[in-house]
This record gives structure tokens, C-alpha cells and sequence, in this order.
């Protein structure tokens, strides 16, 4: 008798996972191609509309978010703000500028912001508490020869460096970002730096393809092909997900929502693991939102100059 229970307790058991597994196989389907349809370019008044409304979030959020000094979102306002005629983005820039960076010494991210500066590096004592990337900044922005030797350096130079995406969901977007900062900056070789670029590129585009949640780390990987200028990689859909997912305040979360729990809060899918977590608009996400509209625009602008060329990015 006990045994027949038994059986019939695990019988129970395969139909409720095999029932789990094709539910959430169709439901992966089904986000994939969501995720990789084909799709128009949005419109460039779409682009600019939606660029206009992240930064009155900045201007709105500007008494909180000047006390974050993040230097490398900043740096990207600073970057949205040079491609870009917005007289607004500029204002708030430039007002950060004046009070923050200007009056204070330089320091080791001062190069995000004066190109060609070469800060003083400290030895690797002082960047204990650094993530790896962190450090790998550094020497982008510094390309000093001490810690070029150091291993944290030497294993981010290479296109393997970086392991399962999702459990480092940002890994190689910052990885991509510090060798465009090295390109920059004509710090390493041309021809090596290239090659890695061009891997870290295709790796994206895999991240991207097969990584359906609109959170933050999806934001910044379109956001890294874009700057890199590898606009032929990105699908459009990916560019209108992006533009679904602003908040009605104009700026962008770190959360694909599943279920929605209050104005503020749903469950959902973070860049890591699904969460109960807050919807509100947040400057990381929204500063990469900001810089990547206006690599858009400047994209659009230049494709609509050139001759026989249509006024869209495809």
C-alpha cells in the first residue's frame, strides 16, 4: 500500500514538472521572439520624444542626483551632452560641472572628463576594495604601466575573461567600454584591442538575442554597440523595448515587470534574479537611457546627410 502511494505521489510529481517545464519553455519561446522580432526603426521624432522626457527626469530628480558622484554616469551625460543640441542636458552638465568637478583636485576619474589628463595611480594596495572592473577602468583611463603587469589587468585583456552572463549581466559591457576608453586614448595595441573589441561586440549581440528582460544590463549592452558604433547589430525591436520601457517620469529601472503590486513596486526580473523590487526611475539606468537617445539621434542625423540614404536606421 505504501508503496502504491509512493508511486503515486511521484507520478504526481513528473506531471507538475513536466507541466512546469513546458509552461515556462513556451513562456521563454514566446519572450524570445518578442525579444528578436522583426521590427521598424522607430522614428526619429519617437527618439527625440523620448530623449526630451528622460531629461526632464534629470532636471526634476537634479536636487537628489547631484549628490551621486558616480563619475562614470556623469561622464556619460557629459558625453549625451556633446552629441547633443539640447540646451537643458548641457545646463544640468555643466552646473554639475561647476560645483563638483571643477572646484575639486583631480584624481584618478578626472580623464573621464579631460581626455588626455594622466592621473597618479596609486599601487594595487589602494584598490582593495575595487571590483575588477573598477580597477580595469582605472588603467583604461590612466593607461599606467604599473598596473598594466598586475593580473586583474592582463586576464580583463582578454575576450574570455568575462563568465555566464547572467550571473554578471554587465561583465562585458564594462570590459567593452574600458578597451574603447584604451582606444581612446591610444593606450595598448591597435591591432589587439580591435580584435577584442569585435569579440566583445558579437558577445553582446548573443547576450541581447537571447536575454529577453529590459532592465538596466540591457539598456547599457545596446548602449555599448551603440557607442562603439556598431549600429548595423542592433535590431530595431531592441531599440523599441527600450523606448516601452521609460516610466511615464521619463527615466528608466532596473526591473522587467512581471507582476504588478503597487504604483512603486512589482515582481519581476532584475539584471540578475527575480525579485519584489521598486519601479522608480533610478540615474543609472536613466543616465545610460539619456547617452544612448542621443547616439541615436547623432546616428540618424548623419545617416539622413549622406546621399540616396533614407531618414531612418536601418
Amino acid at each position: 500500500m505504501l508503496k502504491q502511494i509512493k508511486r503515486a505521489l511521484l507520478k504526481k510529481l513528473l506531471v507538475f514538472l513536466t507541466f512546469v517545464f513546458i509552461l515556462s519553455a513556451t513562456y521563454y519561446a514566446y519572450q524570445y521572439y518578442v525579444n528578436n522580432k522583426d521590427a521598424a526603426w522607430p522614428e526619429a521624432s519617437e527618439i527625440q520624444q523620448t530623449s526630451y522626457k528622460s531629461i526632464e527626469w534629470l532636471s526634476s530628480n537634479y536636487p537628489t542626483i547631484k549628490e551621486n558622484h558616480n563619475s562614470a554616469l556623469w561622464w556619460m551625460l557629459k558625453e549625451a551632452s556633446d552629441i547633443s543640441d539640447n540646451k537643458q542636458l548641457s545646463e544640468i552638465y555643466q552646473q554639475y560641472k561647476s560645483r563638483y568637478l571643477d572646484p575639486n583636485p583631480a584624481n584618478i576619474w578626472t580623464p573621464y572628463f579631460r581626455t588626455f589628463y594622466k592621473p597618479l595611480v596609486p599601487d594595487m594596495s589602494a584598490f582593495s576594495d575595487y571590483h575588477p572592473y573598477q580597477v580595469f577602468f582605472v588603467y583604461a583611463l590612466s593607461c599606467d604601466k604599473s598596473l598594466e603587469k598586475e593580473p586583474v589587468i592582463q586576464e580583463q585583456l582578454e575576450a574570455d575573461y568575462c563568465g555566464l552572463h547572467y550571473l554578471s549581466p554587465r561583465c562585458v559591457t564594462h570590459q567593452l567600454m574600458s578597451v574603447r576608453l584604451m582606444q581612446e586614448r591610444y593606450c595598448g595595441d591597435d591591432a589587439q584591442l580591435a580584435t577584442l573589441a569585435k569579440s566583445l561586440q558579437k558577445t553582446i549581440v548573443n547576450e541581447l538575442t537571447y536575454d529577453f528582460r529590459v532592465t538596466d544590463s540591457y539598456i547599457q549592452r545596446v548602449l555599448a554597440l551603440a557607442e562603439a558604433g556598431n549600429f548595423e547589430a542592433i535590431k530595431p525591436v531592441w531599440i523599441q523595448r527600450i523606448i516601452a520601457a521609460q516610466n511615464e517620469d521619463g527615466g528608466w529601472d532596473d526591473l522587467h515587470p512581471l507582476i504588478t503590486i503597487s504604483d512603486t513596486n512589482s515582481i519581476g526580473w532584475t539584471s540578475t534574479l527575480p525579485r519584489y523590487a521598486s519601479t522608480q526611475s533610478n540615474f543609472h539606468a536613466t543616465a545610460q537611457g539619456i547617452w544612448l537617445m542621443a547616439l541615436l539621434l547623432q546616428h540618424q542625423r548623419a545617416m539622413s546627410e549622406q546621399p540616396n540614404t533614407v531618414d531612418k536606421l536601418e
